[in-house]
């Protein structure tokens, strides 16, 4: 009776840590993975922040990746009310060459070129800017 009894404690001991190992190792290849893919999305970030030129940025890009293939990019931007600061929308899209799905990835980023601005806007947002900095000045004393 001791022997089956222990048995099966080691079976159901068995079965718990085999369990968790599988789950190690999943989490092992998730973390792998998001890596790479991070790695990937660095490179195109470096590739489009590397350009001045808005006409070469607005036309977008090809890149191929270490881990995902070929990614087509190309970004959308606008000007904020700080002079010379602009969002650029990111768009991205990865064609895995080991999958038929595409990933689309948008990301956000803020950038400083005075070279897209215009002159008479880039006057103005300074003067709206200082404008509103002197109201603020005024409320908190």
């Amino acid at each position: 009776m001791e022997v089956i009894l222990a048995l099966a404690l080691f079976a159901v001991a068995v079965a718990a840590f085999s369990g968790a190992y599988v789950n190690i190792l999943n989490a092992f290849e998730a973390v792998k993975l998001d890596q790479s893919f991070e790695q990937d999305l660095s490179l195109i970030r470096k590739q489009v922040l590397a350009i001045a030129d808005l006409d070469e940025l607005e036309e977008g890009g090809e890149v191929v990746t270490g881990s995902h293939g070929i990614a087509n990019w190309t970004v959308e931007y606008e000007p904020t009310e700080v002079a010379d600061l602009f969002q650029v929308i990111l768009l991205v899209e990865l064609y895995p060459s080991d999958s038929d799905e595409t990933v689309q990835v948008e990301q956000r980023l803020f950038l400083t070129r005075p070279t897209w601005s215009e002159p008479v806007e880039r006057e103005t947002l300074r003067a709206e800017t200082a404008k509103r900095l002197e109201q603020r000045k005024l409320g908190l004393e």
